[in-house]
């Protein structure tokens, strides 16, 4: 899969960014909106759980390993591989080049939740204020920390200051 888009959900006056891995992992929530994947019935409980209706309040949370990595530092391409286990089973590999991201991923290597959501529902939600609302049509994962992709954000931050990497 690919990640075509990044949505940064954030609820009304938190408005400063994450400073510790703990609140890393609450705000932001760090969407990604994917593609259909080329095999579809690998990434099926996954389109199952973001269509099937939900209760006014409930979210789908995901328990899953995941694990950053960067493919290629000079093309800055990301790759998250997903592995999960409950309340369904899937394994997932979403590419994300890291430009579209290159102001938020120091946030996402402290351990930022992460939502996978799919084209169509991110154009349904897009002008939702309700964070609730929006939370509830992505599903959502926890990340752990990510020394390698501090890394890369590090230097892809001082590249685009005009420092040398």
């Amino acid at each position: 899969m690919v990640a075509v888009e990044v949505l940064l959900l954030w609820p009304r006056g938190v408005t400063s960014p994450s400073t510790t891995t703990e609140e890393a992992g609450l705000w932001p929530v760090f969407a990604m909106v994917v593609t259909e994947p080329e095999d579809p019935a690998a990434a099926r409980p996954l389109f199952e759980l973001l269509a099937r209706p939900k209760p006014e309040h409930e979210l789908t949370v995901v328990t899953a390993d995941t694990r950053w990595s960067v493919l290629s530092a000079d093309s800055a391409l990301l790759d998250l591989r997903v592995r999960a286990t409950t309340p369904v089973e899937f394994h997932l590999r979403i590419l994300l080049p890291a430009e579209k991201v290159l102001g938020l991923l120091d946030v996402v290597a402290r351990g930022a939740t992460v939502g996978i959501t799919t084209r169509a529902t991110a154009d349904r939600v897009r002008e939702r204020a309700d964070i609730g609302d929006v939370l509830r049509e992505v599903v959502l994962l926890s990340c752990p920390p990510s020394v390698e992709l501090s890394a890369l954000a590090t230097t892809l931050h001082s590249t685009s200051q005009g420092g040398k990497p």
